[in-house]
C-alpha cells in the first residue's frame, strides 16, 4: 500500500471494505487478532476506537469503561497503559482468544503500515479527553502513516482540531442521525468524509455530497438490506462488522 492510496482508492470508484474494529463478529473487537483476521480476509480499511490512559497514552477500545470487553472493570482513564495491558481482552469473546490484551494505537499503526489503511474514531464523548488529538496526530506522524489514515469523531470539535493540528491528515464526521445541511456539519468541522449510519443518509444527500467533492463512508453494515441501500448511494467506504460475508 502506498503512502497516499487511501485518498487515491476512496476516490477511485470502487467502494472500499473497512472492518469495524477489525473483524468483530468472529474476533474480540479492537484487538490485535480482530485487525489481523480482517487485513487477511481483504479489507481496505480497519477501523479503531482510541482513549487516553491515566498516563496518557493513546489505547485502542470502545468504551469509556473497559468492564464490556475485559476481565478488568472501571474507567479507561483511570488506569495507566501497562495496567490495562494487564487484563485480558480475548476471552470473553471465544476462550481460545485468552491473552489478548488492549493494543496502543503504535501497535495497531505497526500492524497496519503498508497493509491497509487506518480509520482511527477519537471517542471524545460524553467523556472528554484533553489534548487527545495532538497526541493521534503524534502517533500517526510517528508511524509515517499521515497519509494512509483518515480520523474521525462524533465530537466534531475534535475533528476539527485534527485538521488545524495536520491539515495532511483526512477527517471525517460521524453521524448517527440526519443533518439538516450535512455540508455545512462537514464545513464547520473541516471534514472531507461524511460518516452516517447507513441508514439515516438518503441517495438525494448522497448526490448532493458527491456534487461537492465530498466523500461518504457508512456504518455499520452487516446485512443484505443494508449493503443494498449502501451501493444505491454509491458510498465510497462500507465499514461491517463481517467483512467475511459482506463484500461492496
Amino acid at each position: 500500500m502506498t503512502a497516499e492510496s487511501l485518498q487515491v482508492k476512496l476516490r477511485s470508484g470502487r467502494p472500499l471494505l473497512g472492518g469495524h474494529r477489525g473483524n468483530a463478529d468472529e474476533c474480540p473487537e479492537n484487538t490485535l487478532a480482530s485487525f489481523r483476521s480482517a487485513i487477511e480476509l481483504g479489507v481496505d480499511v480497519i477501523e479503531c476506537d482510541v482513549h487516553l490512559s491515566d498516563d496518557r497514552e493513546l489505547v485502542v477500545v470502545h468504551d469509556h469503561l473497559i468492564d464490556r470487553t475485559t476481565t478488568g472493570s472501571g474507567l479507561v482513564r483511570d488506569y495507566t497503559l501497562a495496567e490495562l495491558k494487564g487484563f485480558d481482552a480475548g476471552s470473553w469473546k471465544d476462550p481460545r482468544f485468552g491473552g489478548e490484551t488492549i493494543p496502543s494505537l503504535a501497535e495497531v499503526l505497526d500492524l497496519a503500515r503498508g497493509k491497509v489503511g487506518v480509520a482511527i474514531e477519537i471517542k471524545n464523548l460524553p467523556l472528554p479527553y484533553e489534548g487527545i488529538e495532538s497526541r493521534v496526530v503524534r502517533a500517526v506522524t510517528a508511524a509515517s502513516m499521515i497519509q494512509e489514515v483518515i480520523v474521525i469523531s462524533f465530537d466534531h470539535r475534535s475533528v476539527k482540531r485534527i485538521r488545524e493540528l495536520e491539515p495532511r491528515i483526512m477527517t471525517g464526521v460521524l453521524m448517527a442521525s440526519r443533518p439538516v445541511d450535512p455540508l455545512r456539519v462537514m464545513a464547520d468541522a473541516g471534514a472531507e468524509v461524511f460518516c452516517p449510519h447507513w441508514a439515516s443518509i438518503d441517495p438525494d444527500t448522497a448526490v448532493e455530497l458527491h456534487a461537492a467533492g465530498k466523500l461518504i463512508g457508512v456504518w455499520t453494515v452487516d446485512d443484505p438490506l443494508a449493503l443494498a441501500w449502501s451501493r444505491a448511494l454509491s458510498a465510497n467506504a462500507i465499514y461491517t462488522n463481517k467483512p467475511r460475508e459482506i463484500r461492496p
